[in-house]
C-alpha cells in the first residue's frame, strides 16, 4: 500500500510553476502526487512571454499530463459535488472544484488565493496540508541546493510571466524578496 501524499494544484499555483520553466522538477521535489481538475485545465490558457513586447504564449499542459507529473482528478461522489456547489457560491469554478476535492479526499491543496486558503483552513482545519507557490519554490530550491542567482532567475521569471509575488503576510515573503 502506497503512503504517497496527493495534492491538488489550483490555477494560480499551476500558472506560477509553469512560468518558472521548472515545473516538473518542482513538483517532483515535493514528493506529492499532483492532480488538477478539469476546471483548472480550462482556466490555464496563456502565460505572458518573457519578452514584454511579444504576445502571450499558450500554456500547454499536455506534456505534464503525458509524463505523469500531473494527473487529472474529477468530482465523483455526491458529497464532492455538494462541496463543489457550496464552494462555488464563494469561489470561481477552478478553486471551488479543487477545494472540494482536497477536502473530500483529504489531499493537500496548493493555492495562493486568499479566500480559498481561508475557507480551507476554516473547513478542513489542516494547515499542514495547505501549500503555496512560495512554499513549493522554497522547498524545491533547498532540496536541490540551488545557488542564489539561479533562485533569483526563477523568481524573476515567475514575476514576469505570471505576475506573481507572494503577499506580504506570506511566511516566505522575506525569503522571496531577498532573492
Amino acid at each position: 500500500m502506497s503512503t504517497e501524499r496527493t495534492g491538488l494544484l489550483d490555477a494560480c499555483v499551476l500558472l506560477n510553476l509553469l512560468a518558472s520553466g521548472e515545473i516538473e522538477s518542482i513538483l517532483s521535489a515535493s514528493r506529492i502526487r499532483w492532480c488538477i481538475c478539469p476546471a483548472i485545465e480550462s482556466e490555464v490558457v496563456y502565460l505572458r512571454s518573457e519578452d514584454p513586447n511579444r504576445p502571450p504564449e499558450p500554456a500547454d499542459l499536455g506534456p505534464l499530463l503525458q509524463s505523469g507529473a500531473v494527473h487529472t482528478c474529477r468530482l465523483e461522489t455526491d458529497h464532492e459535488k455538494r462541496l463543489y456547489l457550496d464552494y462555488a457560491a464563494e469561489l470561481d469554478d477552478g478553486e471551488a472544484m479543487t477545494l472540494a476535492l482536497a477536502e473530500s479526499r483529504s489531499h493537500c491543496l496548493a493555492t495562493d488565493d486568499r479566500k480559498a486558503r481561508r475557507l480551507f483552513l476554516e473547513n478542513v482545519r489542516a494547515p499542514e496540508r495547505l501549500l503555496s507557490t512560495s512554499d513549493l519554490i522554497r522547498s524545491w530550491s533547498r532540496s536541490l541546493r540551488l545557488p542564489g542567482p539561479r533562485v533569483r532567475q526563477i523568481l524573476l521569471r515567475i514575476g514576469a510571466r505570471a505576475r506573481f509575488i507572494p503577499a506580504t503576510d506570506d511566511p516566505n515573503y522575506k525569503w522571496w524578496c531577498s532573492h
